[in-house]
């Protein structure tokens, strides 16, 4: 039930004399995402069963996991702490997303006006409507009215279904989150979120695969628009990708990726069997797949999630069944059949990212784990099974790994992207 306006403000007033006369802590860092992993003297090993990938697990292929925290469904970042292992539970866990059954409270009844103090609202509307900026307070009464909000309201559902993610050079964690008509644009300080809102009369109509460049653009791909759209990293619109003449070039556009090196970027036209490569101003500078006439060396079958590491671009395609390994110009490295994939109807629930190392991380909706392999296919382990805690996944979309071997995972059906840090054993 909404509350009155009036005793909104006279609520709020209340609460934030209460506050100032002593603030607990919510169990978010306050350096981002460098919270230190709980301390161990042994590593519980994950073969091929469903492991709670929580507080931290030892990979068979020579490989440690350690959970970081997430953003929860409310948009704000939450750090694990050296009680979780303890305990078995960590900060932020208990936030459901907006429609969750087993969410308590009002959520989702906050007015639009006071989301702004958990995210900046970019309205990009197309001419001749006018883009509208809502400012946020970053100041303690903002961070009094934020704590006031989740009391009053429950926590607010941000991010509703998150289906890919990537970072940027300030560690903000880009989402697509088509369910919720939006990009957010999150800092684990919370001092620059931000959210691109999608939908009819703006420039961006249906997110979904989301990329970066080496100027922290943000690069949309629009499967409804069938086009890419370009934002600065403060949010603002730039341009559109692949229009000609106002016409769409791509069919149904669902991932993107950079590789900083060429300076181009690879999109993945899925209804049309091929792979797009263009420069940052949208040129398009190859096709590659078999196309109309059935030439070609690549025979892409519904080419989904697009990755690029270490020089290198992955490819999946059949539904989540097979890799291929592209160099940057578009020539094959070498292609294998995954083992244990997703099922077909499940391919815009599917992940890929690689780490530093060439392991190849998968993400299964059907089964909400996640699949690592070796550089040439073979299936090295499994973690993450079906659950709402910290380390457990419901249906899980998008992967993502950085420069620093920290995977994200787009935990869809939980509304939230966890964090976890990869490192290389002995």
């Amino acid at each position: 039930m909404k509350l009155p306006h009036a005793l909104q403000i006279s609520s709020l007033l209340l609460f934030c004399a209460v506050f100032s006369l002593g603030t607990a802590s919510d169990g978010r860092a306050s350096d981002g995402l460098c919270a230190e992993a709980p301390a161990a003297t042994a590593l519980p090993i994950a073969t091929w069963g469903a492991a709670r990938a929580f507080p931290y697990l030892h990979l068979q292929g020579g490989l440690e996991l350690t959970y970081l925290g997430m953003f929860s469904p409310d948009a704000l970042y939450h750090a694990t702490s050296r009680a979780s292992a303890n305990t078995g539970s960590a900060p932020g866990e208990e936030i459901r997303p907006l429609g969750s059954q087993s969410q308590g409270g009002p959520t989702g009844e906050i007015p639009e006006s006071m989301r702004a103090y958990v995210e900046r609202v970019v309205d990009d509307y197309e001419p001749p409507a006018h883009a509208q900026v809502s400012a946020k307070s970053h100041s303690q009464l903002g961070a009094m009215t934020r704590q006031f909000l989740a009391f009053a309201y429950g926590h607010p559902s941000v991010i509703l279904a998150p289906v890919h993610v990537a970072t940027d050079s300030q560690q903000r964690v880009i989402i697509s989150d088509p369910a919720g008509k939006a990009v957010h644009s999150l800092d684990p300080r919370g001092k620059t979120s931000f959210r691109i809102v999608s939908g009819p009369d703006r420039f961006l109509r249906r997110p979904v695969g989301v990329t970066v460049d080496s100027s922290d653009n943000i690069y949309v791909a629009d499967s409804e628009r069938g086009m890419v759209a370009v934002f600065d990293r403060n949010g603002q619109f730039i341009r559109l990708l692949g229009s000609y003449h106002g016409e769409p070039q791509f069919a149904a556009p669902n991932d993107i990726a950079f590789e900083p090196k060429s300076g181009h970027l690879y999109l993945s036209d899925t209804p049309r069997n091929i792979v797009v490569v263009m420069d940052l101003e949208g040129h398009i500078l190859a096709q590659l797949g078999r196309l109309h006439n059935g030439t070609g060396e690549l025979d892409f079958d519904h080419p989904t999630e697009i990755c690029v590491s270490q020089g290198q671009v992955y490819v999946l395609d059949r539904m989540g069944t097979r890799l291929h390994v592209l160099y940057p110009s578009g020539r094959l490295v070498r292609k294998f059949e995954l083992r244990a994939s997703v099922n077909a109807k499940d391919k815009s629930e599917t992940g890929l990212g690689v780490d530093r190392q060439g392991k190849i991380f998968v993400s299964s909706g059907t089964q909400s784990s996640i699949k690592v392999y070796s550089a040439e296919g073979r299936l090295l382990a499994s973690f993450g099974r079906s659950g709402t805690r910290v380390g457990e996944f419901a249906a899980p979309g998008g992967l993502w790994i950085d420069s620093s071997d920290r995977l994200y995972v787009a935990d869809s059906g939980n509304g939230r992207v966890q964090m976890f840090q990869l490192k290389a054993g002995p």
